[in-house]
């Protein structure tokens, strides 16, 4: 898991990936949520970035984006997540 900042504290980023990539373990499956902000980007992936190929994204009728939250569409999702990266915009501090 990673959780990044923007250099101007705008947006965070938050990645849940298996480190090797495929397994025997599979989700049948997800949910991620973020509290007190909206979703500004989000993908779910089947393979993730490894022996110099590309992250591989499960198709788009196997999850949803809402506005808080990323989730497995029940009878869609084939049950082969090896990557999750949302990014939401910080709450901004009011003087």
């Amino acid at each position: 898991m990673s959780v990044g900042l923007t250099d101007d504290n705008r947006l965070f980023s938050c990645s849940v990936w298996r480190p090797q990539g495929k397994s025997y373990l599979f989700f049948t499956q997800f949910k991620a949520e973020l509290k007190g902000t909206k979703i500004e980007y989000a993908n779910a992936y089947s393979q993730s970035a490894a022996g110099g190929q590309s992250d591989v994204p499960l198709k788009p009728e196997e999850f949803t984006i809402g506005e808080s939250t990323v989730t497995h569409r029940d009878g869609k999702f084939s049950a082969q997540l090896s990557k999750l990266t949302v990014i939401g915009r910080t709450r901004k501090d009011e003087l």
